[in-house]
């Protein structure tokens, strides 16, 4: 399958595995990162072989390993959510999804909205489809909503997170940035030494951009928030019930 050219900032390779969309000054370090461990292999499996490598949840397993010049960079498959997930897996018809990731996450961090950087998108053919992997520069200090939240954070710890979070849905709103899956596992919060909370946004390739400043696009950023938060109260991974999640969302957002 003949790949469209690249966003700008982007170069076309060829790998032994597919091909890639790459940052010019991310191009060595990656390859020589992958190089080490096995470059026969699709990235999300050739990182594994790292004895530092993490596996973090999500939709598909993301891999995390410390790749030199880079620092931690983060590997996350693109999957189709959803019961359409469930049959088609991690298999894409074209490189649209990525290509929207990656301008929305140019159009996003130009807006100084924060999200994590994307170094590549890699490509690999299956046939008349293709598997995707984009790979990310990982927020040091950081760990999603949920894994938050089920951590027991300090009152000290909680106030000051979610006013990062309450600091990013404000900029979404004066930029008119609706993202449609805003799950808590969409948002991730780092806090490193001597540095104040950040809040940053996950998964933005269904975001739309709209009307800036509309009140709307900031009710259906909550809406979507409060649902994620139910959901994961039913499902065990906050450790508290429906009725603590109300009293946490009204301390997130006490003028809601």
């Amino acid at each position: 399958m003949n790949l469209p050219p690249p966003p700008n900032g982007y170069q076309s390779i060829r790998l032994p595995t597919g091909s890639a969309w790459i940052l010019p000054r991310a191009k060595r370090n990656l390859i020589a990162g992958w190089q080490k461990l096995n470059f026969q292999a699709p990235l999300r499996l050739a990182a594994r072989r790292h004895p530092e490598a993490v596996i973090l949840r999500g939709r598909a397993p993301v891999i995390a390993f410390p790749c030199p010049g880079l620092g931690k960079v983060v590997i996350r498959p693109c999957w189709h959510g959803g019961g359409w997930g469930r049959l088609t897996r991690d298999l894409y018809f074209g490189p649209s999804r990525a290509l929207r990731e990656l301008t929305r996450s140019q159009t996003l961090r130009s807006k100084k909205i924060p999200t994590p950087e994307i170094l590549a998108v890699l490509f690999y053919p299956a046939g008349c489809f293709l598997r995707m992997d984009v790979v990310t520069s990982a927020i040091p200090e950081s760990r999603d909503f949920v894994d938050f939240l089920s951590s027991r954070p300090t009152p000290s710890q909680r106030k000051s997170s979610f006013a990062a979070i309450r600091s990013l849905f404000s900029k979404l709103r004066q930029h008119g940035v609706r993202h449609p899956d805003l799950n808590a596992r969409n948002i991730l919060l780092s806090h490193a030494a001597k540095n104040p909370w950040q809040a940053w946004l996950l998964d933005v390739d269904c975001v739309h951009i709209e009307t800036p400043g509309d009140a709307r696009i900031d009710t259906a950023n909550r809406n979507r928030l409060l649902r994620s938060l139910f959901k994961r109260s039913r499902l065990g991974d906050l450790g508290m019930d429906e009725t603590r999640v109300q009293a946490l969302w009204r301390e997130l957002f006490p003028t809601s």
